[in-house]
Parts: C-alpha cells; sequence; structure tokens
C-alpha cells in the first residue's frame, strides 16, 4: 500500500493547523491598560487602538499569553466617535467606569492622559465570541464564512464581581 492510499484508509481529512492562534478569551477579567496608538486609516476612518493585558481571571478563561487579550479600535471622527458601541466614547466610559478619567480638554490633554494610563489604569472586562460581521450595500450583516473574533465590554468593578459570581453559581463552582 502507497502512501496516499495509507492516509485515504484512515479517513485522513486536510486540516488547517491552528497552533499559534490566539484562542478567544471567555469571561470576566480584571484587564491592565498597556498600550495604545492612533491608527491610519485602512477605510474605516482614523481610529485609537486601546490593549489590555490580563492580569486577574475572576471567571472564564486562563490566558498564558504574553501579549494584550483584549484589543480594542475606537472611531475618533464626527458622530461615529460618541458612538458607545465602536467609538472614542466606549474606551472612556470603560476608564470612567474604574473611576479613571481622561482629560479631553485639548488634544494634547488627552495624549498626555492617555500615556499616564498606561501601566497602572486597571479595568474590568467581560470577553465574549464576536460572530464576523460584512458591509453589504451599506448595511453591517453576520459573515457566516468567517472566522470569529473576540469581542469585549468593559464593566464597573461592582458588575463584574457580581456577574464573575452568577458565572460561578450557573457552573456548581465551589466558591
Amino acid at each position: 500500500m502507497g502512501i496516499t492510499d495509507s492516509l485515504k484508509a484512515a479517513g485522513w481529512v486536510p486540516e488547517k493547523s491552528t497552533v499559534g492562534d490566539r484562542q478567544i478569551m471567555k469571561g470576566i477579567f480584571k484587564c491592565l491598560f498597556v498600550d495604545w496608538k492612533q491608527e491610519e486609516d485602512k477605510g474605516y476612518g482614523v481610529q485609537i487602538s486601546g490593549q489590555f493585558k490580563i492580569v486577574e481571571t475572576l471567571v472564564g478563561t486562563d490566558s498564558r499569553s504574553s501579549f494584550p487579550e483584549f484589543r480594542g479600535y475606537y472611531k475618533t471622527e464626527g458622530e461615529a466617535s460618541g458612538s458607545k458601541r465602536n467609538g472614542l466614547a466606549k474606551l472612556l466610559n470603560g476608564f470612567f467606569s474604574v473611576g479613571k478619567n481622561v482629560d479631553t480638554s485639548t488634544d494634547e490633554a488627552f495624549v498626555e492622559s492617555l500615556n499616564g494610563l498606561k501601566g497602572s489604569a486597571e479595568v474590568y472586562i467581560k470577553g465574549y465570541e464576536e460572530k464576523p460581521r460584512k458591509q453589504v450595500d451599506g448595511t453591517w450583516v453576520e459573515d457566516e464564512g468567517g472566522d470569529l473574533k473576540q469581542g469585549f465590554t468593559f464593566l464597573t468593578e461592582k458588575n463584574a464581581l457580581k456577574e464573575a459570581e452568577k458565572i460561578k453559581k450557573k457552573q456548581g463552582h465551589p466558591l
């Protein structure tokens, strides 16, 4: 029997390797704001990216990554900047939820304020799987063929602890 015959007999089907892929973090986490930068316009408008590293898992997937687990992109232009879903308002509200204010009086004060939060601002994040979306005729729809993405939302400390406790009870966790 030849090599290819052996493969066929064994029922081999080609599979895409997932080694090195980032896993989707699901659960409630205490995270550290580690970095931010202004992104170039790649067809979505000018955005700021923010990166968050898990420092404590309240409930959910444990991370062994040396890279930031959560990265958000926040629109900074026009009405979109005020969106609580994907505008800069989402990031600023996330900081405000844990008592960290960002000075928005001037662009210089804003940059200085964000830089001051790097490495010291802890936020609470709920991580989840997000279905991929694509734009069709100006409307965003689910992309059935796309890969799942990391989704997350900010929580207050009180709500993070409450939700983590609820999830532990639901899972029969001994704590």
